[in-house]
């Protein structure tokens, strides 16, 4: 019997956030409609105390003693220039059953031979799959009474201290229906094996002075690459607001006082990161930029939206770096000529309602919605931008598949993404490439591995968790790494 939670867990990332809120309650003013990704976030407190342990069982260590106080100095490692030394997969059994868990971990382990494969799994997962543990060469960390979500990247990342340990940054703003995700982190010190914690320096963990979500931020070319929907949280504090003023949004002087904000925000990022902070689209220009609220309400296109399910930066081995850029144009296309075993595999794989004809018809509808076309506008405006700022730009599709058209919805509202962009890319014996979860069509990931070839990449893409993707949990949301300190 699978457990349940104790509540549904709300969807992957940060989802629809103030300014996305703002921007459709003001949409008749601005003519913005909103995006609804993934999840929700909130500010709070972080973990003061390490996860709890149900009576009658034992754990190697406590992690309440593996705590430090936060120092600058970490190194955050997450260079697609680096080879992957470990994988972190949450795998809880109210999402997934042992044939999923199963199918997507020897995939994993096809593609990685070498690496660590570290599980976090609730008893029942954890049985189930305890029969193939040896042969995948699993590492399978029970948790013991938290029901943590599917998603070990929004929670905390994985860093290098300067002694070269692996040390866990728990981020300080919870997601609301999400609380227990905040132990997470503390609760990989806590199950790690001894010989991995002797191997990774003893590891420790510690709470980031400022927001952040991992999967707004994106690491390239010595920066963090962000986008202003990533700042928000910070933004409305050094404001000390409860929302994002959009009333203000109309006049130049009230862009420049939240792009000002926004800047604030960024150097405090850039000092958590250590390295500079760099946005993915142009800014309205300090000062009475009369051109900012227009420019205000195309990046207003892309509120709601993980970064990472919009734009991938691979290194450039002899030139330029190249950035993918999702496309809702290129994804219309691909609709345009899905052959219909594509479109049967559209609706058995992701347990979609209508058949045939109607399947199609409502899919291609949800590509041409006036939510599409603002994303359409703000993704063309950071390929845009990204080209001015050195990187080679190629466009990947982008589907979105609306909740209505699932089979079960269960009282979900918005739409899931179809995306080739949320991968995790590395550099293994000076070969770089990116893994991430098919999309089922095999139209889509055959163009998928295509680009990422002429970016001079190879492209794996995995068994999807199906129930991840459609809660806008992607493969880099669903994954957490620890990186080799060097790139050998």
């Amino acid at each position: 019997m699978r457990a349940s939670p104790p509540a549904p867990l709300p969807r992957a990332g940060e989802g629809r956030t103030a300014l996305h809120q703002t921007f459709l309650a003001l949409a008749l003013i601005f003519a913005l409609l909103p995006s609804p990704a993934c999840g929700r976030g909130a500010g709070g407190e972080g973990p003061s105390a390490a996860p709890s342990v149900v009576a009658g069982t034992t754990a190697p260590r406590q992690s309440a003693g593996r705590r430090v106080p936060y120092a600058p100095g970490l190194r955050f490692t997450d260079d697609a220039e680096l080879p992957l030394a470990a994988s972190v997969y949450s795998l809880p059994s109210f999402f997934f059953d042992a044939a999923a868990a199963d199918a997507f971990l020897s995939a994993v382990r096809k593609a990685a031979p070498d690496r660590e494969l570290l599980v976090l799994i609730d008893p029942p997962l954890r049985r189930a799959l305890e029969p193939r543990a040896a042969a995948l060469r699993l590492r399978l960390l029970e948790t013991r009474g938290r029901s943590y979500s599917p998603w070990p990247r929004d929670p905390f990342s994985l860093v290098r201290s300067a002694e070269g340990g692996v040390v866990v940054v728990v981020r300080p703003n919870l997601q609301t229906g999400r609380e227990d995700d905040a132990y997470m982190g503390a609760e990989l010190v806590q199950d790690l094996p001894e010989d991995l914690d002797r191997a990774w320096g003893r590891i420790t963990w510690t709470e980031a002075p400022v927001p952040f979500h991992n999967g707004q931020i994106l690491p390239a070319e010595g920066s963090a690459w962000i986008t202003l929907h990533s700042l928000e949280p910070r933004i409305l504090a050094l404001l000390g607001l409860s929302r994002v003023p959009v009333e203000t949004f109309g006049t130049a002087a009230g862009v420049a006082r939240y792009v000002e904000a926004a800047g604030r925000a960024a150097q405090e990022l850039s000092g958590l990161w250590g390295r500079p902070v760099r946005f993915v689209h142009p800014l309205p220009a300090p000062g009475k930029d009369a051109a900012g609220p227009d420019l205000l309400r195309r990046i207003g296109g892309g509120a709601g939206y993980d970064l990472d399910s919009l734009v991938t930066l691979l290194p450039g081995s002899k030139g330029s770096p190249t950035a993918l850029v999702a496309d809702v144009t290129a994804g219309r296309e691909l609709l345009a000529r899905l052959p219909a075993a594509e479109w049967s595999a559209l609706r058995s794989g992701w347990g979609l309602a209508p058949e045939g004809d109607k399947l199609a018809t409502a899919v291609t509808a949800a590509q041409r919605t006036p939510r599409s076309e603002d994303l359409d506008a703000f993704l063309d405006l950071t390929a845009e931008h990204l080209a001015t700022e050195g990187f080679r730009v190629r466009r990947l599709p982008l589907l979105s598949i609306p909740f209505e058209l699932l089979r079960d919805p269960g009282g979900l509202q918005g739409e899931f993404l179809l995306t080739w962009n949320n991968v995790v890319a590395e550099t293994r014996n000076g070969i770089l490439r990116a893994e991430g979860f098919s999309s089922l069509l095999p139209s889509g990931d055959r163009e998928a591995l295509e680009a990422f070839s002429a970016a001079g990449a190879r492209l794996d893409l995995f068994p999807p968790l199906v129930r991840s993707v459609i809660l806008n949990g992607g493969y880099r949301c669903a994954s957490n790494h620890v990186r080799a300190t060097n790139r050998r």
